[in-house]
């Protein structure tokens, strides 16, 4: 019945523009006819401002077709992966797939063109997650299949399209802005219930203990990746080399610490993941909840292995185009003396900006004394999102100083020569000294930031490395 409702007002926001339309042509040759030239000229205009946008709207949205994007997965390439799509397929009672494609988004989406079936799955979820856990993320996008939502969504696509460009054409087109939201909410609630369907079949076909980790760990994934790709994929951009990715993003994921900030990460998540009656997803841990109370198939056992392995037969270079990497090729332990300098540099300037702004000082030494009178949130101002907790904002402030502090600490230590930056997949840089000892600049002032009263600590260490000025 909502999903019905949902067509029903898509249909309305462009009865309604045309029917405002068709009033205001209609006031607008009366004006004309007794004589009010002015007044039927605006009449007109008020009109052409409907019209016009809706109209572009609408031809836009005709010819709009989702294309598929990504590397493609083939049952040749990859037939390891296309055996679990097929199994999970069956078991939802569905029809598997035709088209399965690699991209670079820490998600996984269906859809459907002409009957074609596409199936797209996000790089860091395949790299991150186990097979078990890759298993429930087919099984919930293969129950859309079963549940015919992207026969639906086919039929809106382009009707959403046009209403989306519509709205956003001109001040004018905002009178029709609430019309848009209030559709907004009833198709959000109808894709609610559509999640909700797919993550019992992905209960029902793959167990609730794979159902309920997946979810819970895709956000974290999402995290590590978008890290891997600032402090290391941007190294090889910075130097127009190719290291190896998919084996850095495994050396990332599998480092001890990351292992234990990602698991730590993982309910901080889903507590603090805000809610919208317009979401299109229920929150994580709703559904977490929910799948609690699903049968499981008790037959089912998690399969721990790296889901990583579905990826033998993808070229290398397939990926590095895919996240728009180029060059030679290159290791990671030489990529990072090459250009880690680069990036430090521009952290490190970063950290400067912020000590000029706040009249703080743009050196180590004034930073280090701003953090000793407890002034921490004097370098990083007001938080731009004011739905945040104090907690919140602290914690942000906190690793933020930290890594433009550590990066400060190893431009000034690498420009004098005294030292070396190394590959480090748990946390930033590691330093090598001459002495041959590995110094660890985020971990070394991660202190200072965090406690006023070691300060004085940290300054010692840092002089005791080699750094100057303090």
């Amino acid at each position: 019945m909502r999903a019905v409702l949902a067509l029903v007002m898509l249909a309305g926001f462009f009865v309604l523009g045309a029917a405002l339309t068709a009033f205001l042509v209609v006031v607008s040759v009366w004006r004309f006819r007794i004589g009010d030239f002015q007044g039927g000229g605006w009449m007109a205009f008020f009109a052409a401002s409907v019209a016009v946008p809706m109209l572009w709207a609408v031809l836009r949205a005709i010819f709009a077709r989702p294309a598929p994007t990504g590397i493609p997965m083939t049952r040749a390439t990859h037939p390891e992966l296309w055996r679990h799509v097929d199994e999970l397929a069956a078991l939802a009672g569905t029809r598997s797939p035709d088209d399965v494609r690699l991209v670079p988004d820490a998600n996984a989406s269906v859809w459907e063109r002409r009957g074609t079936r596409y199936l797209q799955l996000g790089l860091p979820l395949v790299a991150g997650l186990s097979i078990g856990e890759l298993r429930s993320v087919l099984a919930h996008e293969l129950g859309h299949y079963g549940g015919g939502h992207t026969q639906v969504s086919a039929v809106t696509f382009r009707a959403k399209v046009a209403l989306e460009l519509a709205v956003n054409q001109g001040d004018f087109m905002r009178l029709l802005y609430g019309w848009a939201k209030l559709y907004a909410l009833v198709a959000a609630s109808e894709s609610r219930e559509h999640e909700r369907f797919a993550d019992e079949v992905a209960v029902a076909a793959a167990g609730q203990e794979a159902a309920r980790r997946a979810l819970l760990r895709i956000g974290p994934v999402g995290e590590a990746w978008s890290d891997y790709l600032r402090w290391y994929v941007s190294l090889a951009v910075l130097a127009g080399r190719t290291p190896p990715l998919l084996e850095g993003f495994r050396h990332y994921l599998d480092h001890p610490r990351r292992v234990h900030e990602l698991r730590a990460l993982e309910p901080v998540l889903a507590e603090q993941e805000p809610t919208s009656i317009f979401d299109s997803h229920p929150p994580v841990r709703e559904r977490v909840a929910a799948m609690a109370l699903l049968p499981s198939v008790s037959a089912v056992s998690l399969d721990e292995r790296p889901a990583w392995t579905l990826l033998d037969g993808t070229p290398s270079e397939a990926v590095a185009a895919l996240i728009e990497v180029e060059g030679p090729p290159i290791t990671w332990e030489e990529l990072a003396p090459l250009t880690g300098h680069v990036l430090v540099r521009r952290y490190a300037e970063a950290l400067r900006h912020a000590g000029r702004v706040s009249k703080v000082g743009d050196t180590l030494a004034a930073v280090l004394a701003c953090l000793e009178r407890g002034e921490l949130h004097r370098l990083t101002g007001r938080p731009v999102d004011a739905s945040l907790t104090p907690e919140q904002v602290h914690e942000a402030a906190v690793d933020t100083v930290t890594e433009l502090l550590a990066c400060a600490v190893a431009d000034q230590l690498v420009t004098a020569g005294r030292a070396v930056l190394e590959i480090n997949w748990g946390g930033l840089f590691a330093l090598r000294l001459p002495d041959g000892a590995a110094v660890y600049p985020d971990d070394l002032v991660a202190p200072a930031v965090r406690d006023t009263s070691r300060v004085a600590e940290v300054r010692l260490r840092l002089q005791a490395i080699g750094v100057d000025g303090l």
